[in-house]
Order: structure tokens, then sequence, then C-alpha cells
């Protein structure tokens, strides 16, 4: 997700991350309907995004990058029950 971002307040900086949030939120629901993965990268590739986009200076700015892709289940990952190391049968 790139922004113009040049001329930006603090509340307009505020309100880009949470628009953002708001478009990921989304992407994580369009991929699960559509049988697809999906997750929230921050942006520790700006540098790179910059490049491949030849922005060459700060007017527009990458804040956030999202990934879409074909779920891979790990099998050396376990998934336990919450709090089923406590065995309290009275709860």
């Amino acid at each position: 997700m790139v922004a113009e971002f040049s001329e930006t307040t603090p509340w307009q900086y505020y309100r880009l991350f949470w628009e953002c949030g708001l478009i990921g939120q989304v992407l994580y629901l369009k991929a699960e309907a559509s049988g697809a993965r999906g997750t929230g990268i921050g942006c520790y590739f700006d540098d790179n995004v910059h490049e491949l986009l030849s922005f060459k200076d700060q007017q527009f700015q990458s804040l956030y990058h999202f990934t879409i892709g074909k779920p891979l289940e790990d099998n050396r990952l376990e998934t336990l029950p919450a709090y089923g190391h406590l065995h309290d049968t009275t709860l």
C-alpha cells in the first residue's frame, strides 16, 4: 500500500495507517473466502519498493505490504487447546 506522503500531518499519518488496516482486513476476508490465505507485512521492503516504482523523493511512501497465497500446513507445528496444561475439571 503506497500513499502520497510529502505533506502529511500527524493526523493524516494516523489516518493513512488506519486505512491500511481497513484495507488489510478486507484482503484477509477476501483471501479466506477464495480458499487462499493472506498476511500483512510491515514495511521492511520500503527501499526495494521505492526502487521498483522509481520513487526518487519522499512524495510517496510504502506504508504496508500484504501477501496472498495458497495455504501450506506446517506439520512441524502443534496446536494445543488454550490452557490445556491446567487440567482443572471444576471449570
